[in-house]
């Protein structure tokens, strides 16, 4: 990874401040009706942030991770805890792409994990969309193994918790 030097904190759509700047930072990244179904294909194109924001208000036990360079945020990733399964899935999983093959992703989502295990969970889950060939082989290179395909949801990806 290059000297660039990355932070990682915690944002709540239930926070009017958070939400502002998330707003701003996700229309932004979001202008390609691609880069939305990659991150999130159950959205229609044009991104509306206020489908985006009562998305997060269906679910309970979210939490939400920016990555930082110096005040900018240039990652973002949620995960869902299900206290029921301890399976913690990992959702929305954005990258700027100025930033992008400088390893940030892995941090992030070791963050996320680190996160999820805190929490009690016994495994990790998430979805990619098939033609995400990029997301696919980190996913894989992250111990996450194809679980399940679906023409509706994606490729399901799965792996126990080691932690």
């Amino acid at each position: 990874m290059n000297d660039l030097k990355y932070s990682i904190g915690e944002v709540s759509y239930w926070d009017q401040e958070d939400r502002r700047i998330m707003k701003t930072c996700l229309s932004n990244w979001f202008q390609s009706p691609k880069v939305l179904n990659f991150v999130a294909p159950s959205m229609t194109y044009p991104f509306k942030f206020t489908t985006w924001v009562n998305y997060y208000r269906k679910l309970s036990a979210i939490t939400t991770f920016v990555a930082k360079h110096k005040d900018w945020i240039v990652g973002h990733i949620s995960l869902h805890f299900d206290e029921t399964t301890k399976n913690a899935h990992l959702f929305h999983l954005f990258v700027d792409p100025e930033y992008r093959r400088q390893g940030l992703a892995k941090i992030i989502i070791k963050a996320m994990e680190d996160h999820g295990s805190n929490l009690g969970a016994v495994s990790f889950s998430l979805f990619v969309v098939p033609k995400n060939d990029s997301a696919r082989v980190l996913y894989e290179k992250l111990g996450y193994q194809e679980d399940n395909r679906s023409h509706s949801s994606g490729i399901k990806y799965s792996k126990i918790n080691q932690g």
